[in-house]
Order: C-alpha cells, then sequence, then structure tokens
C-alpha cells in the first residue's frame, strides 16, 4: 500500500470524528434516541447553565465554523502547505481576481512560472476579484463566508426542526471538514449557498430571487438547473420566474463571451461538459475501465437528460425545497464528474427532513472513504481501483435511493401552498 503520512491519518481522524458526531445526532433525532437525547440535553444544561435551548442556534454553529477554518487555514499558511505553485486552486483564484482588475483574462490566469484555469464564470471571477485585494489571505477569507453563508439561510428556512438541521449541518462531514480543508470545496459551497439564498428570497420577492440566483449561477453553470425547476414551485408566476432566471443567466453568460470570447466559454463551459478526471458516481467504474468515450454523443445524452429532469421537475414538483433537492441529486447521479468537493452541492437536501438526513450521512461517509483512501491512496498510488470502484457503485445506489424517498415525498405532497412547505415538524430538541 501506498505510504501514508501524518496529515493522511489526521484527516481520516477528523472525517471519523464528524461522521461518529453526525451519526449520533440523526440517533439522538430519532424515536429510538430518546435516552441519548434526555442524555445530551441534561450535559449542556450543566455547561450552559441554561434550562431551555435557545441560545442554540445559528450564531454557534457559523462561529464555530468560521473558527475552525481560520484555524486550518492558519496552520496551512504558516506551515507552508499554501506554497505557490502553477497547480495551486486558491493562487489561481488570486491571480484570477487580480487579472480582472488589470483588465485581463481572468478564466485562465499566470501563477507561480505556469498557467492555471479557472473554470468559474463572472458571479465567481467578481467575488474572486473582491478576495484578491487582500491576497492568499483575503480569498481564503470571502470563500469562508461565502460557504458558512448556508448556516444562517438553512435556519431561516428550516422551520419548527431548525435546531436538528443546525446539529446535522455542524457535525455534517460535507460542511466543516470539507470546506476547510480544500478550496475548491469552499467554493464549490457558492450552489448550495444560491439556492438556499434563492428559497429565502422567493417567500417574498419572487423577480428578485429569479434575478439573484441567475447572476450567482453564472459561478457554476450547473446551479442554473435547480433555480429552474424550483421556479415550478413558485405561486405567482412559475413561466415568468422560470424565463428571468434563465434571461438572466443568459444575458451575463452572453455578455462575458462578447467580451471575452472562447478565452470565456472554452474554460467555463466547453471544458467542463468532457471533463473526465475521476468521478464517484458510476462513471467512475468506465473511467477505471477506460470504457466512457469523450465524444459528443456522451454529452449530448447527459444534457438530454438532464434537461429532462428539469423540466419533469418544473412541471411536477410543488414544493421549492424538495425541487432543488430533486434536481441536485439528479445532477449528482447524470455528472460524469462527481468529485468529492460537488457533495458540497447536497447540503440543501438536510432542510427536506429526517429520511433525507440519514441518506446524505451515507453520501458523505462512503463519499469521504472513496475519495480520501480508495481514490487518493489505493487508485492513484497504488494502481489499485476496484475499492473505488466499488464505492463507486454504492454511492450510486445510495443517490438513486435518495431520488426515489425524494421523489415520493414529492408525489405525496399535496395541498399545502407551495411556500408553506418549507416548514419541518416540531422540533423534539426543545
Amino acid at each position: 500500500m501506498g505510504s501514508v503520512d501524518g496529515y493522511d491519518a489526521i484527516t481520516w481522524a477528523v472525517l471519523a470524528a464528524f461522521a461518529s458526531a453526525n451519526l449520533l445526532v440523526l440517533f439522538a433525532a430519532s424515536e429510538r434516541g430518546a435516552p441519548i437525547r434526555r442524555w445530551a440535553l441534561r450535559q449542556l444544561k450543566r455547561i450552559t447553565r441554561r434550562s431551555d435551548l435557545d441560545w442554540f442556534d445559528w450564531v454557534p454553529v457559523w462561529v464555530g465554523g468560521v473558527a475552525i477554518f481560520s484555524a486550518v487555514v492558519a496552520y496551512g499558511l504558516s506551515s507552508g502547505q499554501y506554497a505557490c505553485s502553477p497547480a495551486s486552486d486558491a493562487f489561481g483564484l488570486v491571480a484570477s481576481g487580480r487579472a480582472f482588475w488589470a483588465g485581463q483574462n481572468p478564466f485562465t490566469a499566470s501563477i507561480c512560472g505556469g498557467s492555471h484555469e479557472v473554470p468559474y464564470g463572472l458571479a465567481a471571477v467578481l467575488i474572486d476579484a473582491l478576495g484578491s485585494l487582500g491576497g492568499i489571505v483575503g480569498i481564503y477569507a470571502i470563500w469562508g463566508l461565502v460557504a458558512f453563508a448556508t448556516v444562517p439561510l438553512a435556519w431561516s428556512l428550516a422551520g419548527a426542526d431548525r435546531r436538528w438541521v443546525m446539529a446535522y449541518l455542524a457535525s455534517s462531514v460535507l460542511l466543516v471538514p470539507l470546506v476547510s480543508t480544500q478550496i475548491d470545496g469552499a467554493t464549490n459551497a457558492l450552489v448550495p449557498a444560491t439556492v438556499l439564498l434563492s428559497l429565502v428570497l422567493a417567500r417574498r420577492r419572487e423577480r428578485a430571487a429569479a434575478v439573484v440566483g441567475g447572476f450567482l449561477s453564472t459561478a457554476r453553470f450547473p446551479n442554473v438547473f435547480p433555480l429552474l425547476g424550483m421556479a415550478g414551485a413558485q405561486h405567482r408566476s412559475r413561466y415568468g420566474s422560470f424565463a428571468l432566471i434563465a434571461l438572466t443567466f443568459g444575458a451575463v453568460s452572453l455578455l462575458s463571451y462578447l467580451h471575452w470570447g472562447m478565452q470565456f466559454l472554452g474554460p467555463v463551459f466547453l471544458d467542463q461538459l468532457g471533463r473526465r478526471s475521476f468521478s464517484l458516481n458510476f462513471y467512475g467504474v468506465l473511467l477505471f475501465e477506460n470504457a466512457l468515450p469523450s465524444t459528443v454523443w456522451v454529452e449530448g445524452v447527459q444534457s438530454a437528460l438532464t434537461i429532462a429532469l428539469v423540466l419533469v421537475v418544473f412541471a411536477k414538483v410543488r414544493s421549492p425545497l424538495l425541487s432543488a433537492a430533486l434536481t441536485l441529486t439528479g445532477l449528482a447521479l447524470l455528472t460524469p464528474f462527481l468529485s468529492y468537493n460537488i457533495l458540497v452541492w447536497l447540503l440543501p437536501v438536510a432542510l427536506v427532513g429526517p429520511r433525507a438526513r440519514w441518506w446524505l450521512w451515507g453520501i458523505a461517509v462512503v463519499g469521504s472513504v472513496n475519495y480520501d483512501l480508495a481514490y487518493i491512496i489505493w487508485a492513484s498510488v497504488d494502481g489499485l481501483t476496484w475499492p473505488s470502484a466499488v464505492l463507486d457503485v454504492v454511492l450510486t445506489g445510495l443517490l438513486v435511493g435518495l431520488f426515489i424517498d425524494l421523489w415520493r415525498q414529492a408525489g405525496a405532497d399535496t395541498g399545502t401552498p407551495a411556500w408553506e412547505r418549507l416548514a419541518a415538524p416540531a422540533d423534539p430538541v426543545r
């Protein structure tokens, strides 16, 4: 087996600790977990000297997440782990932001003696531009704020179930560990943040939600699909919202193309459609066996299935949260490049309810073990591909199970005004 250093051991220990805590939260929230729940409440009361849990809102989760993120970044900077190199994603974002201020191409940046492709659209480039004013620290700071914006947004949407949702997010492998250890995890968190922000805005101002969502989705173009699917659950103008999201996204993308041409279109769209690095879903098995050709037919079928998914969700699902969850899960199944970082896109699924959170726990655990051990060590170092291939199949099965469960909930979800369906069951923590 390939050599394992101290950093790998620490990574696995942290992931195991978070996965175990996340499982404990899930069990404590269940009917069988009443004894654990009562014990945990007694311990919390001893520590806080409070007889209630009114203090446990999004603030301690946000503060704790930001503190861990800051500590990890500080250690990385002080230890030299973030050294400049042509393959450094963080320095690539700094260079992209500075290229934007200089009126140059921000999608292919020259850094550290090499060229680095930055495949993110205008919304992400503008965030990079602001962060680049503070150099590498500024980039980590601004993307950390984006990532942890998911916490207060989730709190505002989770209804009576919000304290369990907060406890789940605080212990999930897909939030604090993922966004703290990889800058790509933090940048990919813009996708769930955009979905949650759109849900919050659409409660009162559907047009504003459509414009903001359409613009922010230019950062990662697949992000536009859950927003289009959610438009079908609007209670005022579902077709108008759909059109406004599409027009905003299209207009910003067109302006970017008119200004930068193929320098924009290639890295942000075309190169991503045919990306074949690896995948944590069933595509990974095909990639290991060199059985997935890079042809227009593969992209054509994938695009057709994605569009069909969006249209069916738009037409059939009347809960905005379920619409987003179904589309995001479908995208994870359909993409030939499901990286570990992309799993952070699934965070809004945690708001659907306890069953969805159990599925998400399994997806997070299998995805992290697959990436950090089976792929990074066994496949990439030792050439032993079958463990990762098996886990690819397992993760695909979990995604299919989650999708079916969400679809069943959507089919049973009738007779309630669309935006009232964001509220979850009563919170047993209290």
